[in-house]
């Protein structure tokens, strides 16, 4: 045990900390790997009153299938509820539960394609805090990343708010980039 920690520490366990404040030394063993939250979050987006359909695109740029789970949550009230998908994949729609009760969307998208969801909001014309967040959980493990700054992910989210005719709307945009990376409890 390094005689430098205090009895709080637990720098003799050979872990590795990501983003804790600690007296310890950070030590690393060479075969552990930082780990990358690979669950994302767009946080409370204030919608433009004018947008109808929330769009999130899901691009897999990797060479094999990945699973993913969409969630939009409406935050308008406490609930936070679930807004209806549909789920096109290529082009094509997907068959899904639009019309039942409102889940997360869980889908496999095959490798080098682009899933594109839509999200409709229930309580449009209540627009007292008109609210929503995206959340998008990736596989546990999809790539060791090089760079766990900049991980190179291997799917690219985007999302914006439409509105009737189909035009993004001001403020509802969020690229892959501007996504935060979240643990999801």
């Amino acid at each position: 045990m390094n005689s430098s920690c205090n009895c709080d520490c637990d720098c003799h366990n050979n872990i590795l900390r990501l983003n804790k404040v600690s007296s310890c030394p950070i030590s690393q063993i060479s075969s552990v790997q930082p780990s990358v939250p690979s669950n994302f979050t767009t946080g409370a987006i204030w919608r433009n009153p004018a947008t109808e359909t929330i769009v999130v695109t899901l691009l897999n740029k990797s060479d094999v299938p990945q699973t993913v789970t969409v969630s939009v949550l409406d935050w308008q009230n406490c609930a936070q509820e679930e807004m209806p998908k549909e789920a096109f994949l290529c082009g094509e729609s997907q068959p899904s539960t639009f019309y039942g009760p409102a889940t997360p969307l869980t889908f496999t998208i095959p490798a080098k394609k682009l899933l594109v969801v839509h999200a409709t909001p229930q309580n449009a014309w209540q627009l007292s805090d008109p609210c929503y967040e995206v959340l998008v959980k990736t596989p546990t493990d999809p790539v060791f990343p090089t760079d766990p700054v900049f991980p190179n992910d291997p799917i690219i989210l985007n999302t914006w708010g439409i509105n009737d005719i189909r035009v993004p709307q001001e403020g509802n945009t969020v690229l892959h980039q501007q996504f935060h990376r979240t643990i999801f409890l």
